[in-house]
């Protein structure tokens, strides 16, 4: 291999690999989804063999980006009903590389990126894959929730307090620390989502993915999902913010979440099926759904902003993507909040 992209040392990297697997030659490739933590796809023979995720470059903290953590969930879900890719070894060690990093196997499949995406799921006269498809998530979502976390060995992810509450304080202070810009639409969302915070005591509280949507799920050619990834937001608490934040991506227009997402016009369920259809399969009481669809909106309007922050610092490695688009919809996905929120 002759060139690499930021954030992959191929020299380090390529002994540690050559050590553990023998194999000396080998390619990576950025992947094209995420926009947080790093990821690569190592191939060999032309063949994605693994995957690497590292922070994004200059990283300096924060749970939101830590990976050996983030690799701890999914190791600890291997044998759960819960599909995740199967994690290798989870690598902190300078002479490697500067920051941990998660080592995978590449799981087979594909992410529901853009319209094309969708199109490989089987449609047509006498079958339907994509309403399968579709239920298929939710179903998979439900398994996440009904995770012990004790017997999968993450009890000790619980904090004191609500996660809305803690990631509300969270998320704000985040943005604080890091935007360089004046954002107050995100202070006043913050103030009217406190003030209408749902008791924490009255919802279901499990294993929560925290970014659950089509693209951070690999599909087999059927629609299956063969693996839920990016778990670096998945907290202990309210689990009714994962199904606000999948219907809330289902319905809000994809100007504002520059996340494409299938919609019944293209033969996904409407809102309200997702909804029926989770609570069916986890047994949950659901409310407050357009509350927590307002809370998915401002919470991602904070990770955009810190999304254009890296992008304008130069810490994204080679990720192609303009800084100005990603930062253009902060406020819109603010606005949108304050919109469901007064739906709600």
């Amino acid at each position: 291999m002759t060139t690499a992209p930021a954030g992959f040392d191929p020299s380090t990297i390529g002994r540690w690999i050559e050590d553990r697997f023998g194999v000396t030659d080998f390619g990576v490739e950025v992947m094209s989804i995420g926009r947080s933590n790093l990821t690569f796809t190592i191939t060999v023979d032309g063949l994605p063999r693994w995957v690497l995720r590292r922070p994004p470059l200059g990283h300096s903290g924060g749970s939101a980006h830590n990976v050996s953590r983030e690799g701890r969930i999914m190791a600890a879900l291997s044998d759960s009903p819960v599909p995740v890719p199967h994690v290798i070894d989870i690598v902190d060690d300078p002479e490697v590389l500067d920051v941990p990093f998660v080592f995978m196997e590449h799981c087979p499949g594909f992410a529901i990126n853009e319209p094309s995406d969708w199109a490989r799921i089987p449609a047509g006269p006498g079958t339907d894959d994509k309403r399968a498809c579709a239920f298929g998530m939710v179903d998979t979502l439900a398994a996440i929730h009904r995770v012990d976390i004790d017997e999968v060995g993450l009890g000790d992810l619980r904090r004191n307090g609500g996660l809305i509450e803690r990631q509300l304080r969270r998320w704000l202070g985040q943005v604080e620390e890091i935007s360089m810009r004046d954002i107050p639409i995100i202070h006043e969302v913050h103030d009217a989502l406190a003030q209408r915070m749902p008791d924490p005591a009255g919802s279901p509280v499990g294993l929560a993915h925290g970014d659950f949507k089509p693209n951070n799920m690999i599909f087999a050619p059927d629609g299956g999902v063969n693996a839920v990834v990016d778990w670096e937001l998945t907290a202990v608490g309210e689990v009714l913010t994962d199904l606000g934040y999948f219907v809330a991506m289902l319905t809000v227009p994809t100007d504002y979440t520059s996340i494409w997402v299938p919609t019944p016009d293209l033969g996904f369920p409407e809102a309200e099926e997702i909804i029926d259809r989770y609570k069916e399969v986890s047994g949950h009481e659901v409310h407050d759904v357009g509350y927590y669809e307002a809370f998915a909106m401002w919470k991602l309007a904070c990770i955009r902003e810190g999304v254009y922050t890296r992008l304008v610092t130069g810490k994204m490695g080679d990720l192609d993507l303009d800084p100005e688009a990603a930062g253009a919809g902060v406020e819109d996905l603010a606005r949108q909040a304050l919109t469901l929120l007064e739906k709600s």
